[in-house]
């Protein structure tokens, strides 16, 4: 298997889109500290940078997503860095009584403002079951989608979704895109050989909700950020008042 898998470009040829690789991911979770956790809804929201310890959880979140080998990058071809990515999720419908990967990882979570963001990611996820609404048993979520600050404007999340789509895509073709990504001495892939039939988000700015209706995504439930209290008061305090909910959309493959 190769450890360069392209997915695409801008127009202009200068920001290029691949899976994520054990040399690409320290430049991902570059960009997830410096412009997801400071400028993302929920995770301002939730006061994320409140807690020294709160992001570092996070951080694992993106290490165990990656090690299912279905992220992506953005990189700027002048400079080889990232300037964006897509930490994204396989996620197996689970039996009876089974909890869901997100809420094995809450219990796991020690700061409050990173269970949180775990609470809102599992309360939105829980209004519809997508699994059963879609009949489906894989699905491709697309869980943290981030563009660094200085290259903002240039389509690269839509790219970044739409090379995620195009993943899903290959893999429901029983084609191995399924790249390793080596975190703690191994870069065994986990959920392997999956079939996904949906690709789904939570999509929390207008922007990505924009995003999501143009690449043909279903909105399918809405929760306001009114509506969600965090540290006694409401989120949409803390956030931008353009931007007014979380929403789950998903895309059938």
């Amino acid at each position: 298997m190769p450890s360069y898998r392209p997915w695409g470009s801008t127009e202009d040829g200068a920001i290029e889109f691949e899976s994520m690789t054990t040399e690409t991911l320290p430049g991902a979770l570059e960009v997830i500290k410096e412009s997801f956790f400071t400028d993302e809804n929920t995770c301002r929201g939730v006061e994320i940078l409140s807690e020294p310890g709160a992001s570092s959880e996070l951080e694992d979140l993106c290490l165990n997503a990656a090690q299912d080998g279905v992220s992506v990058v953005a990189i700027d071809v002048a400079t080889g860095k990232v300037v964006g990515a897509s930490f994204n999720k396989i996620q197996m419908q689970q039996k009876p009584g089974e909890k869901s990967a997100f809420e094995v990882f809450s219990e796991t979570c020690k700061y409050k403002s990173s269970k949180a963001l775990m609470d809102v990611m599992i309360l939105v996820d829980s209004k519809v079951d997508l699994f059963k609404h879609y009949n489906v048993d894989c699905i491709l979520e697309v869980m943290f989608l981030v563009t660094a600050r200085s290259h903002r404007g240039k389509r690269i999340a839509e790219l970044l979704m739409a090379s995620s789509i195009e993943i899903a895509r290959q893999l429901k073709c029983h084609k191995d895109v399924q790249t390793p990504v080596e975190i703690q001495g191994t870069n065994v892939i986990t959920n392997p050989n999956c079939v996904p039939g949906l690709v789904s988000a939570i999509a929390s700015s207008n922007y990505s909700q924009r995003i999501a209706e143009k690449l043909g995504f279903h909105s399918l439930a809405e929760i306001k950020f009114e509506d969600f209290v965090f540290n006694g008061k409401k989120v949409s305090e803390r956030i931008d008042d353009v931007h007014k909910s979380w929403r789950l959309v998903a895309k059938r493959i």
